[in-house]
């Protein structure tokens, strides 16, 4: 198993057992990281690649979703009432 599978491996344990204690957080970070991977990239995945050159619309819709996604998540578990 390469080093990249093994951190596949621990973010989706750390994930599924987050979600099945009822914290959100690591959601919202997970989207961070594509939103800043997307952004670095210029390269988008939604049902199929999206890139900015094509398609800057949809892309940059596709990074503001994403990144709304990932301040509703992480404030769901800092502040209570948020969600």
């Amino acid at each position: 198993m390469t080093q990249a599978s093994a951190l596949n491996y621990a973010a989706f344990a750390a994930l599924m057992t987050a979600t099945a204690l009822g914290y959100q957080s690591l959601w919202g970070l997970l989207f961070i990281y594509w939103t800043v991977q997307n952004y670095l990239t210029g390269h988008a995945f939604l049902l199929s690649e999206v890139t900015l050159e094509e398609d800057p619309a949809l892309y940059w819709l596709i990074q503001i979703a994403w990144f709304v996604f990932a301040i509703l998540l992480v404030m769901a578990d800092i502040l209570p009432g948020w969600d």
